[in-house]
């Protein structure tokens, strides 16, 4: 049962009464202009035949995240030679799931990602709005199949460590360099080129810096001036639950009974 609300009052309505999908916010607006410029997702799952280009680049990345790594996937199917330098021991990622909707999941098909994905990726089939009091429907999105029918590619959820030993693992097959332990402490602009910790230097012909908010690129590209990240006012709490744990639980075990996404 699906509700609409007016004020302090709701109303029942059916699924077919709401606009599908009647999202909350216009950003579905952006993902209807994309396949006027990109792909359809059908063209994607090989990594062979690419295009080089005409010029090879030797191109340096800072950060070896999920920008990073996308960075390096997309130069490397170029033809362009690519080293990542990550400041951590080892490679690794923290996180909970997060959301691939179709204008991500359009370019991660088309690098050649699908079946590193295969068994990790979770396809839902809508998203359910809830009041937060009593649990009632307030919004509805239809996911299979409006979206890859509209869009050209699915709407995917997986955890972000899942994606990024993908991404990882796709990087190094394109012969891409990760260097982990390697921390970035100065650039030289005119170079270009960038000094590690350990006083080692590496030069290439592009830098691009993907490593966060404490970057030390963010200072060079100031001219010296140390812009401090700004607090938002919002904090996200992440967390992962056992599909076990919440089956065994009568009050939450319902969102177990299909593949949906519930929001409230």
């Amino acid at each position: 049962m699906l509700y609409t609300s007016q004020g302090d009052s709701e109303s029942a309505v059916t699924s077919s009464e709401l606009p599908i999908p009647s999202y909350p916010t216009r950003s579905l607006n952006f993902l209807k202009a994309l396949p006027r410029t990109g792909g359809s997702a059908k063209a994607s799952c090989e990594i062979n035949n690419l295009s080089p280009s005409s010029l090879a680049l030797n191109v340096l990345v800072v950060g070896a995240g999920l920008g990073g790594l996308a960075v390096g996937i997309a130069l490397a199917r170029k033809g362009h030679a690519v080293t990542i330098f990550e400041q951590a021991p080892q490679m690794g990622e923290v996180g909970a799931g997060i959301q691939v909707p179709s204008n991500v999941s359009r370019l991660l098909l088309r690098w050649g990602l699908g079946p590193l994905l295969d068994g990790k990726v979770v396809e839902p089939k809508d998203i359910s709005f809830r009041r937060w009091k009593n649990g009632n429907v307030i919004g509805y999105t239809n996911l299979v199949p409006h979206f890859h029918d509209t869009f050209g590619a699915p709407y995917y959820v997986v955890h972000r460590a899942h994606l990024h030993e993908s991404m990882q693992r796709l990087a190094r097959e394109l012969g891409v360099r990760i260097l982990t332990a390697s921390k970035v402490m100065n650039y030289d602009m005119d170079g270009p080129s960038l000094t590690l910790q350990d006083g080692s230097t590496f030069g290439g012909d592009l830098i691009v810096a993907a490593d966060g908010i404490n970057s030390v690129s963010r200072k060079t590209i100031l001219d010296g001036v140390d812009r401090v990240p700004l607090r938002t006012g919002f904090a996200a709490y992440r967390a992962t639950v056992g599909v076990e744990k919440i089956r065994e639980d009568p009050a939450v075990s319902w969102i177990l009974e299909k593949p949906g996404m519930n929001v409230w």
